[in-house]
């Protein structure tokens, strides 16, 4: 009998994934809860300032921001 490739990939990738347990759900305990919204806070706020930039096209060498100085 000649080789035959597989005649339905999808049904070949769920028998392979039978043979898998299910990835455990966990409740996240109340203790972590001020952890996860500190961190979503973060990104979000991190996102803010990266969305604000220095502009569109603009090009900059630096991060820092201009210094404006009243010294000579």
């Amino acid at each position: 009998m000649a080789h035959r490739p597989y005649p339905n990939a999808d049904r070949a990738l769920r028998q392979i994934a039978r043979h898998y347990p299910d990835e455990p759900v966990m409740a996240m305990p109340e203790c972590l809860r001020p952890l996860a919204d500190s961190i979503t806070r973060l990104r979000v706020n991190t996102q803010r300032a990266a969305d604000q930039g220095f502009g569109v096209g603009d090009y900059r060498l630096s991060t820092r921001r201009p210094v404006v100085s009243g010294g000579s």
